[in-house]
């Protein structure tokens, strides 16, 4: 071998090493950034819904029990979301209570026909369970949002002692985060990631894949300042990936962290690894992830992905697991010093801060209001689709609120009365607006809506006005105080008319009261002569279509609910009145007492009455 031969040799072989060096060394690095992640506040949240077991493909307590021992074999902590059904079965709920300390248990907000029920709210009639105006509170009104609310709450700390601090669904209105907030002091929530149609749902415009804390007036909006701030963490089921989930339907927004999603896409653990590091990298201050599997559901044909992500997500360093709650409570001190996200995607880049989210590639700029909501805030939506996209045309609305001026003069007027000692008018006066304007009264301007409470009119300030001080005008020069006693006392009469029911079904007629939105109690007649006493609960389809007087009828005509309502009520006043002289003064005390009772019941109705209409102030 001669030494050209030799030089070529060890050039080769000193090659081959340093090579092998070389590739040794950036394997290294790349395991180790597979497995470590250089910065602090890297957060995983598992989290778990769980549905009543009617839905389950195995009804057995096989797939929850599989599922925890997937977790708590990495000692990790979890958070399992309930809905009603599977918070009143028993042997789930048990089974709950065997979790280990690390384990969270929340309520997971889907509306089903059980928890109507024992809520007294009807059920939408003929629709899935997945119907958007059946399966989230957005499909009723505020006060049947208050009742199943405090129904799921209030059965949760029956069963575990205490109230729930996290809570979920696909859809949350902000209406009922800010009173879960405010009465049963939640403050963690998750809502589905962004999706443009998937489902039925569409949901679009919070900050791709990152936690925040929500405007007051729209969920989907990062608050900017403490005055503005719901002070519930928002955190995002199936975060998707930056380039490839943006589009329309599931074959976009299946691209997600989820195990059932990417493997329906063709994907692997590969996909899922590359997600993690794409969205835990330290290009930002915060990240976190939420990680979980349809409990019975999902869990079942894909628990070993479900596997292969928690071994994936043990073996990572660095990393803090924490539960809904606990991650709340943690980034409620981080929020406000972040001003900026970035999420670099291989192809493109989402910028999110507190006043816009923009993806310049993919040509998305979503400009934040703090102040705008979604009618869902005021009104049930009763649509198939939900529909719940940040939109500019919403976003430009005219979001100024106003001072309702009339207090002003309603004030003036009462220390004028006053002064005249003239306390009998004003009280009767007051009690007068109250009943027969107070549903206008109390219709304004909110979060870039006109909420009607009662008629819809235009020039509302200069209308609110003008009806306080015809009021006075009126009760000043209405001379008899029995007259005055009795058109008050008359508006008790509306509450009768409220509740009264009819109808004719099964060859019999129902003439009675409803008590609440189910109960009926009145008499059930039979031709030719048979009548019976009935105090039962209709279904949810019956009960709904009971014949009642409907009061919209007067308050969709301007005329008829500001002029003609309220002197309807004067002339009833004047029947009673002429009837009342001629009867003896103790059954005119009954016939007081009872209108009394009737008028305070009436009263408290219009006090807790729901908007009507809402109007986009433009």
């Amino acid at each position: 071998m001669n030494s050209k031969m030799r030089k070529l040799i060890k050039l080769t072989l000193f090659a081959v090493i340093i090579a092998g060096l070389f590739i040794g060394f950036n394997f290294s690095n790349v395991f180790a950034a597979e497995n470590t992640i250089n910065c602090s506040n890297r957060f995983v949240t598992l989290v778990n819904p769980v549905r009543g077991r009617i839905m389950w493909g195995d009804r057995s307590l096989a797939p929850i029990k599989t599922q925890y021992e997937s977790i708590n074999k990495y000692k990790f902590p979890a958070t399992w979301l309930l809905q009603y059904d599977s918070l009143i079965d028993g042997e789930l709920r048990d089974y709950t209570k065997t979790f280990d300390s690390n384990q969270e248990i929340g309520v997971f907000l889907e509306v089903t026909p059980e928890l109507t029920l024992k809520s007294r709210v009807v059920y939408p009639h003929a629709v899935d369970w997945a119907n958007p105006a059946a399966i989230f509170l957005s499909g009723y009104s505020q006060s049947d949002r208050r009742k199943l609310i405090d129904k799921l709450f209030l059965d949760f700390k029956d069963f575990y002692g205490y109230f729930p601090k996290s809570v979920g669904a696909w859809w949350i209105d902000s209406y009922s985060l800010n009173y879960m907030k405010e009465k049963y002091g939640i403050n963690a929530a998750m809502i589905v990631a962004d999706q443009k149609t998937t489902d039925r749902y569409g949901v679009w415009g919070q900050w791709w894949g990152f936690p925040y804390f929500p405007s007051k007036a729209n969920i989907l909006i990062p608050a900017k300042g403490e005055e503005t701030r719901a002070d519930v963490a928002i955190i995002q089921w199936a975060q998707r990936h930056p380039d490839l989930a943006y589009g329309e339907g599931p074959v976009f927004s299946n691209y997600s962290f989820q195990a059932n999603d990417y493997i329906r896409q063709g994907k692997s653990t590969i996909f899922f690894k590359d997600l993690i590091n794409t969205y835990l990298n330290c290009e930002n201050p915060v990240a976190q992830v939420t990680i979980g599997l349809e409990t019975g559901m999902e869990s079942i044909g894909f628990n070993d992905e479900y596997q292969r992500q928690l071994s994936f997500l043990w073996s990572l360093k660095n990393i803090k697991f924490l539960s809904m709650s606990k991650f709340a409570v943690e980034y409620e001190h981080l929020y406000p010093q972040i001003n900026e996200f970035v999420l670099q995607g291989p192809k493109t880049k989402w910028i999110l801060n507190k006043n816009e989210r923009r993806n310049e590639k993919l040509g998305d700029l979503v400009k934040y209001s703090q102040q705008v909501s979604f009618s869902d805030y005021f009104i049930k939506d009763s649509s198939s689709f939900l529909d719940r996209r940040l939109t500019n045309e919403e976003l430009s609305t005219n979001n100024e609120s106003h001072y309702p001026f009339y207090v002003f003069f309603w004030l003036f007027i009462s220390i004028f009365f006053l002064w005249k000692k003239k306390f009998e008018v004003w009280l009767y006066g007051t009690f007068f607006l109250m009943a027969s304007f107070g549903l206008i009264l109390k219709s304004g301007l909110r979060y870039g809506w006109f909420v009607f409470y009662g008629p819809v009119v235009s020039n509302l300030l200069i209308i609110q006005t003008a009806i306080v001080v015809a009021t006075f005008i009126l009760f000043y020069f209405l001379k008899s105080k029995h007259l005055r006693l009795l058109v008050i006392l008359s508006f008790g009469l509306d509450y009768i008319l409220s509740i009264l029911r009819y109808s004719y079904f099964s060859g019999s007629h129902y003439l009675g009261v409803s008590v609440d939105a189910l109960r009926f109690v009145g008499f059930k007649i039979t031709p030719p002569f048979s009548v019976a006493f009935v105090n039962t609960d209709f279904i949810s389809v019956i009960a709904s279509s009971l014949l009642r007087f409907n009061f919209d009828k007067i308050w969709n005509h301007s005329v008829l609910s500001l002029i003609v309502y309220p002197l309807i009520h004067i002339l009833i006043a004047y029947i009673v009145l002429f009837q009342i002289k001629h009867v003896n003064s103790r059954f005119q005390k009954i016939v007081l007492i009872i209108l009394v009772i009737l008028f305070t019941l009436y009263l408290g109705m219009i006090i807790n009455s729901d908007p009507r209409v809402v109007i986009l102030n433009r």
